[in-house]
């Protein structure tokens, strides 16, 4: 059986529980007043702005990640060239005018992958800006809503321990029903109103949610980014380091082309000044090579059997020997050598010089069918190997220091960059170089055409 006690527990129950529903509006719907002086107010379009930083940022990574990708490209495309240049460089596979060129292109690449890399730094100078404002705003947007929350908290909780009734006291000291009436309205006015705020806070509490999540995305991309562009630096100086070594070997090169070149002139200006060296230079250079290739070609076929050497040559050949090109194959304007077709001085070979002593290695896999000095030639005679790749082609390597190194002897089977010898300047020759020439059915040829 329910008392008048009882009843009169219940209703002031019912009272707190509709005075927390009005503080709750007032809080809601005051946030001004109750606020004031402890946090700035939320702009109404913080939410926007915070979705246009989303925007932003999701445009920035796209950008940052574009510009990545292509200065990886970029710098791998440089760093092959590089390569590529300075094993020209180390191998002869080019002359010294087109290594000159290949290196100022490549200080042009350079430049530009330098711009590209400041600009994406610049984006991540930039990204890291607007996730900042974005951060910010979040936080700030956060700390007042932690705010209001702990007001309201501290309200209630005071109101529901001094056991305030503000409903109770109106209806009493209504001074009419019409007034009572009023109140109670206004009252389930304000109850319509908490509700549809409470809704709209826990729409925004969402989207500050999704936003959250946005940062949160947005600084795990970036931490990523800057370890891609710490290490695109890294390979950027890297790169650099490369060039300035590729600049400094052709430098040293180039001084070293010109001191063997001057050497050689010089040489060459004491020849063609004696009338009689000049011609036994041709007679060397032109009848020697040629009486000495017809030998060959009849010992390879001879003894191709017994030597197995193959029909054809299936590879490719390769430099013999580092250095730099003092003479091209063809037309030359070197007075000792001889005449060929319409050329009044032909070059049946490449010669590259170098240190002397240098190494020189088989620029492929064959047999050794001659080493030893030209018979044919006039004193002071060049000391050469020739080596069969096949019975339609043979390698020279001319004016060699006169000692063959083990393992090279008539008959020999040599892999491809075995040492056969090393650069001298035995023969008719104007300075420490190799000649390397290469015959093909009894015609010297290009040997660039071979490699």
């Amino acid at each position: 059986m329910t008392t008048s006690n009882d009843r009169r527990t219940n209703r002031r129950r019912r009272l707190r529980w509709r005075l927390l529903q009005l503080l709750l509006a007032v809080a809601v719907l005051a946030p001004g007043i109750v606020l004031q002086g402890q946090v700035a107010p939320v702009r109404a379009d913080s939410l926007s702005d915070a979705l246009a930083q989303e925007q932003q940022l999701a445009k920035l990574i796209t950008s940052q990640r574009a510009q990545l990708a292509k200065l990886t490209t970029q710098q791998a495309a440089l760093k092959g060239q590089i390569a590529k240049t300075q094993q020209n460089l180390a191998g002869v596979r080019t002359t010294i005018d087109e290594s000159q060129a290949e290196v100022d292109a490549l200080q042009v690449e350079m430049v530009g992958v330098k711009a590209r890399y400041d600009n994406l730094a610049s984006i991540q100078v930039l990204f890291g800006m607007r996730l900042t404002q974005l951060a910010n705003l979040q936080n700030a947007r956060q700390r007042e809503l932690d705010v209001r929350q702990e007001i309201l908290a501290s309200r209630l909780t005071s109101a529901y321990e001094t056991d305030q009734t503000p409903l109770l006291q109106q209806l009493l000291t209504a001074h009419s029903l019409t007034d009572a009436l009023s109140d109670v309205s206004y009252y389930g006015d304000l109850a319509e109103a908490d509700k549809a705020l409470a809704d709209q806070i826990r729409t925004e509490q969402a989207d500050l949610a999704e936003t959250q999540k946005t940062v949160d995305a947005a600084s795990t991309a970036n931490q990523q980014l800057v370890t891609l562009v710490g290490a695109q630096r890294q390979q950027l100086e890297a790169q650099q380091t490369q060039l300035a070594a590729t600049q400094k070997q052709l430098a040293a090169l180039t001084a070293e082309l010109q001191k063997q070149l001057a050497q050689q002139q010089a040489t060459q200006a004491k020849i063609d000044q004696n009338k009689a060296t000049l011609a036994a230079s041709i007679q060397s250079n032109g009848q020697a090579l040629d009486s000495l290739g017809n030998k060959i070609d009849k010992l390879v076929g001879q003894q191709r059997a017994a030597w197995k050497i193959p029909s054809q040559y299936s590879g490719t050949l390769q430099w013999p020997m580092g250095g730099i090109v003092t003479q091209e194959f063809g037309c030359t304007g070197v007075l000792s050598e001889p005449r060929v077709g319409s050329c009044a001085h032909f070059h049946q070979g490449i010669d590259i010089a170098a240190p002397c002593l240098t190494p020189v290695h088989a620029a492929g896999a064959g047999v050794v069918v001659f080493v030893g000095f030209n018979p044919y030639d006039t004193p002071p005679r060049a000391w050469l190997v020739i080596i069969a790749h096949s019975t339609s082609m043979v390698t020279w390597y001319a004016h060699m220091t006169a000692k063959a190194p083990p393992g090279i002897y008539v008959g020999a089977h040599v892999a491809a960059g075995q040492i056969v010898g090393t650069e001298n300047t035995t023969g008719h020759s104007s300075g420490c170089h190799l000649h390397w020439a290469v015959r093909v059915n009894g015609v010297f040829m290009n040997p660039r055409l071979f490699l």
